[in-house]
């Protein structure tokens, strides 16, 4: 199956946690990859594609590449999206709509242990924590979530999923540095929703 990792930046997201990014999801198997800047580069056809990986922080996005990626969720396609996604075309409601989520606010980067809230696609991967920024969400219900953080007495999502239309999507907060992106447990976290986003 294919897979196109729709990266972009230097600094946010880090470009080392970009290649970390790649070299853990390469490991999956069964899987091919390809890269693209920006979703202004989707092809126009994707029938042979079945996800993508959004990690970038982009503020404009066009009508056509819109359509093209609501069209390939709808249809059944997949999306892995991670931190600064959300913060992305913040003024785009389908955009935010796609993804579950629209990014409010975060406090500074700070010791988060996310914590598992329900036995799933998941299973077996304990609590973990990761130096990032927290961010917080204007939730598109509905949404499943997976893992939270605690903040100031409250249980903050930080890994979610959703249907939408016939296809699958996941979105993780951590991804500001780098040592996140190379933490083995977020990893394999990652490794994980990539494979149920493909199912």
């Amino acid at each position: 199956m294919n897979v196109l990792l729709v990266t972009d930046g230097l600094i946010h997201p880090p470009l080392i946690g970009r290649l970390a990014l790649h070299r853990a999801l390469r490991r999956v198997p069964g899987l091919s990859f390809r890269h693209i800047p920006s979703l202004e580069h989707l092809p126009a056809d994707l029938s042979d594609c079945a996800a993508l990986v959004l990690y970038y922080h982009h503020r404009t996005i066009s009508a056509g590449a819109l359509d093209r990626l609501d069209d390939f969720v709808r249809s059944g396609g997949g999306v892995l999206a991670l931190h600064s996604a959300t913060a992305s075309f913040k003024d785009c409601p389908r955009y935010a709509e796609i993804l579950g989520g629209r990014f409010v606010g975060h406090p500074p980067v700070q010791r988060l242990e996310l914590r598992r809230v329900r036995d799933d696609i998941f299973g077996e991967i304990e609590p973990f924590v990761v130096e990032d920024e927290l961010y917080f969400h204007e939730l598109r219900p509905p949404v499943t979530i997976h893992f939270v953080a605690d903040h100031q007495g409250e249980e903050v999502p930080v890994v979610w999923t959703r249907h939408y239309g016939r296809g699958r999507v996941c979105y993780a907060v951590p991804g500001h540095t780098a040592s996140s992106m190379s933490n083995e447990t977020y990893q394999r976290l990652l490794q994980r929703a990539l494979l149920w986003v493909t199912e």
